[in-house]
């Protein structure tokens, strides 16, 4: 995936998915110059194929509402971005990639992404199009669990009922969580039973796993060799994130509230993909994981436990490993 300039704002990437005809039909997210994020079933409707088709060979049109002086584009599904459904068995799907030439309005630019990490009842926003709004239509939310017609789903809850609710044309949409400043998901579908106010989102993270070139912009960082000076700092390897998590478990003041303190130290956009796990061991391996997901995530972890505590013998050996097997970026951890 080409690199883009991401931007923090609830407006960057938000683009509309047409059929050829020009018919509205969707959402999507321009990630990258040339790739848009959207919903399998929302180019499956453009195109009038069946649910669960094969990946199609025709192509849709995207474009930018409220911008009626902006041509739209063609866009084809990438060779390798079609998920109609549950990949391998493993309940993820309805995701398709995009490819295209066309350039969208300069205001426009493109999101910028992050994980969504453990649902936490945080209030998230998404900007749909649906037929009534074509132009556009905010609608909130707080984040459930995950769970709905695909496991790695994350639940929707609509706050009230003055609030604009989902419906169709917001599938494709980004979901913008305004405590990181980044679109943390993909509105995937809605409950249609007229009562019920709960949606689903494919997770960031989960649509990294099935297109890998994703990742780097979800996690934060950019690929190999696009960090100033060469290659990425050495990051810690699976074995050497368990010692560190195991280094700072020995410290008593991570230990006796499993970290929870630690994370709360932690930047938002961090602390919000740690996972949540009843094991002690494990919660604290989920900190570093979601610290070495980032490329602030050294210098933060590291400042949390400064802030814990540095001066016990537990604490400082921690600091020393950190030395030893995730060293420091050049010209020092970010602040």
């Amino acid at each position: 995936m080409a690199e883009g300039d991401g931007q923090s704002t609830p407006a960057a990437g938000r683009v509309r998915v047409l059929t050829p005809a020009g018919a509205l039909r969707g959402a999507g997210i321009m990630v990258a110059p040339g790739s848009v994020l959207t919903c399998a079933h929302v180019v499956a409707g453009a195109l009038r194929l069946p649910a669960g088709s094969a990946a199609p060979t025709g192509t849709v049109r995207v474009d930018v509402g409220g911008h009626p002086g902006a041509a739209p584009g063609e866009a084809a599904v990438a060779p390798d971005g079609w998920f109609p459904g549950p990949v391998d068995g493993g309940g993820v799907g309805d995701f398709a990639v995009l490819t295209t030439t066309w350039k969208p309005p300069p205001d426009v630019g493109f999101a910028r992404l992050g994980p969504c990490g453990e649902p936490d009842r945080r209030e998230v926003s998404v900007y749909g199009h649906p037929a009534r709004a074509p132009d556009g239509l905010w609608s909130r939310a707080n984040l459930a669990g995950r769970g709905g017609p695909h496991m790695e789903w994350v639940q929707l809850d609509g706050l009230d009922s003055a609030t604009a609710w989902i419906e169709p044309g917001f599938s494709g949409a980004g979901v913008w969580d305004p405590a990181t400043r980044r679109v943390v998901g993909m509105l995937t579908a809605a409950l249609g039973d007229g009562r019920t106010r709960a949606a689903w989102m494919l997770p960031m993270e989960a649509a990294a796993r099935l297109w890998p070139a994703l990742a780097p912009a979800v996690n934060g960082r950019p690929p190999p060799g696009a960090e100033p000076g060469g290659e990425n700092p050495q990051l810690p390897t699976d074995h050497q994130q368990f010692a560190l998590a195991d280094a700072l478990l020995r410290v008593s003041l991570v230990e006796e509230d499993r970290a929870a303190t630690l994370r709360r130290l932690l930047p938002a956009h961090i602390r919000h993909g740690v996972r949540d796990h009843p094991r002690a061991r494990l919660q604290v391996f989920y900190v570093v994981q979601a610290c070495v997901d980032h490329r602030d995530g050294r210098g933060a972890l590291v400042a949390a436990l400064r802030m814990l505590d540095e001066s016990s013998e537990p604490a400082r050996a921690a600091l020393a490993l950190f030395d030893e097997v995730w060293p420091q970026a050049p010209g020092g951890d970010a602040p």
